[in-house]
């Protein structure tokens, strides 16, 4: 089953990654307000589906690095991949 919310969620962890991201949206490894921004995007669209990256957006909103966003991240693609592959949704 495809949900829409993961194109969209998938664009801004693109967006995100890579070394214009980071130039973008971190300064001195930690999130600037543009990057909160996105983060609060996708946490939006997927804590509903991914209640397991809780604990991965706590970390980052205390503390906001590039490895803490980058971790959140992982785990958000992780669940999203699961997501598609399920049968049950």
């Amino acid at each position: 089953m495809s949900y829409r919310f993961i194109d969209e969620v998938l664009r801004i962890i693109n967006e995100m990654r890579g070394l214009e991201g980071y130039r973008r949206f971190f300064s001195k490894d930690v999130l600037n307000s543009e990057g909160r921004k996105r983060v609060e995007k996708i946490a939006k669209l997927t804590i509903e589906k991914c209640k397991r990256t809780k604990t991965y957006l706590v970390k980052v909103r205390k503390e906001p690095t590039y490895a803490n966003v980058m971790k959140y991240f992982e785990e958000v693609i992780r669940c999203l991949e699961e997501l598609e592959l399920s049968p049950w949704e």
